[in-house]
């Protein structure tokens, strides 16, 4: 029986929460039998899961339930597989198969808060020792691994890049005109985000408007100062996917200042949006967005406004063969293929599995 790790419904959906959100509904939507171990704590409302397999058990829904409550729910089971697609898992767990985004936190210890950074630099190891196999997302990702931990055998990571939900984020044919012409960014207000860089480059420009749709957290050691900011840029924090898809739609463009990244899946969503994108030169962004993207070095200012004002300078023809490339690339991205990779992957640890 194939068990997935609920722990990720109780929290607010970021990019990590949707990856396990998506292919859950996927597998789903495909007919596939698993169930999911949800802890008994309210589900958060932007998951519908009206019509996913789910079993309450335990309570809490912290790093304590995932270690210490979750594998008295394995006891006496056999031939069964737990898939974590967001944390660590339980180390306690033996047929486990975990999911790495990143290892933000050994690049850059000082961008987390000490509690976090210490949790998971003691406790990912032993994840990684105890569990069968190791999905990630990007090929970039799978080399960070075998950086960090040269312990790790190449073939016990695999690679299943995120999906773009194309039936939410798309391109609309009729969108109402924004009051105002504003660039957009989507993403969490922490450091490696790199906000406070485009925030400075923005209180330089004066005929382009910023909105940053996000949140702060508090895993991060710092945020984003938005007292540095001017009128020049506007705060949404977190918003639905609807008023993110209007956003899409309605943008300028889409900019990506991020330094570091798992993945990045707010650009491939502002693509499906026929939203023109423009991200940091970083080696996981040419990765994934290839030439679909005008980029910038992320650590200079100045490089970030030339891109700007570059893509704002294209004429007609060049916008749209921008927009071409961005539409191919997102077909490279299926929610669908994904899962069905994770099922392969599934299918050849435990052949007895019922899936």
């Amino acid at each position: 029986m194939l068990y997935i790790n609920g722990r990720f419904l109780t929290q607010p959906m970021t990019g990590v929460e949707r990856y396990a959100y998506m292919v859950c509904k996927t597998l789903a939507t495909l007919g596939h039998n698993f169930t999911i171990i949800s802890p008994k704590a309210a589900i958060r409302p932007c998951y519908d899961v009206s019509n996913l397999p789910i079993v309450y058990y335990g309570h809490g829904h912290s790093h304590i339930w995932e270690q210490l409550v979750l594998p008295f729910f394995f006891v006496g089971k056999r031939d069964y597989l737990l898939l974590s697609l967001t944390g660590l898992g339980s180390i306690f767990v033996r047929h486990k198969v975990m999911t790495i985004h990143d290892l933000s936190f050994l690049e850059n210890p000082r961008w987390f808060s000490k509690a976090y950074y210490w949790y998971y630099r003691l406790m990912t190891p032993l994840a990684v020792r105890t569990s069968q196999s190791i999905i990630t997302v990007s090929e970039f990702s799978k080399q960070e691994i075998m950086r960090f931990y040269p312990f790790v055998s190449k073939e016990k990571i695999n690679v299943v890049y995120n999906g773009v939900d194309t039936q939410q984020f798309r391109h609309l044919d009729e969108s109402p005109t924004p009051a105002e012409h504003f660039a957009l960014a989507v993403s969490s207000l922490d450091p490696r985000k790199n906000f406070a860089r485009l925030i400075e480059v923005f209180n330089d420009i004066h005929d382009l408007k910023l909105y940053i749709v996000g949140s702060a957290g508090r895993v991060f050691a710092q945020q984003t100062d938005k007292s540095t900011s001017n009128d020049n840029i506007r705060y949404l924090g977190r918003v639905s996917d609807d008023d993110l898809l209007r956003l899409y739609n309605q943008a300028a463009c889409f900019i990506f200042p991020s330094i570091y990244e798992g993945f990045g899946l707010p650009p491939i969503e502002a693509m499906a949006c026929g939203c023109p994108v423009l991200v940091s030169d970083i080696p996981v962004c040419r990765e994934v967005c290839t030439d679909a993207a005008l980029y910038f070095n992320p650590y200079d200012t100045k490089s970030i406004q030339d891109c700007i004002n570059h893509f704002l300078n294209l004429d007609k023809k060049e916008k749209a063969d921008l927009l071409a490339s961005a539409y191919n690339n997102v077909c490279r991205f299926s929610w669908e293929a994904s899962a069905k990779i994770i099922l392969a992957l599934l299918r050849n640890i435990n052949p007895m599995l019922a899936l």
